[in-house]
């Protein structure tokens, strides 16, 4: 997951409230999810805020060390130089017996 969001409710709490709007309720959905899971968030996440990356890693089955890349927004977390070894370390160590 990268720089994901709770829910669209959550995120965008100003917003009209339409059914559309609630599609995505990631945080009632990541603790179904049975394989390993790799968050990875800006913490100057300037459209979904740090909190969101932090509360779906919260509540993970098979959470995998995340990756909170200090300084980084919402556009340029994969500018940074951990960004890209981190998701290598995940392929191959973390996935390979799924």
């Amino acid at each position: 997951m990268n720089s994901s969001f709770e829910c669209m409710r959550v995120a965008f709490p100003d917003t009209k409230k339409t059914y559309c709007f609630d599609a995505f309720p990631n945080i009632d959905k990541i603790s179904k999810v049975t394989s390993p899971v790799l968050v990875i968030h800006g913490t100057e996440d300037e459209v979904i805020d740090f909190s969101h990356g932090l509360a779906l890693y919260e509540r993970c089955q098979r959470p995998v060390e995340p990756l909170w890349v200090e300084g980084a927004g919402h556009n340029d977390v994969e500018l940074y130089g951990q960004y890209l070894e981190r998701l290598k370390q995940f392929v191959a160590h973390e996935l390979v017996n799924l």
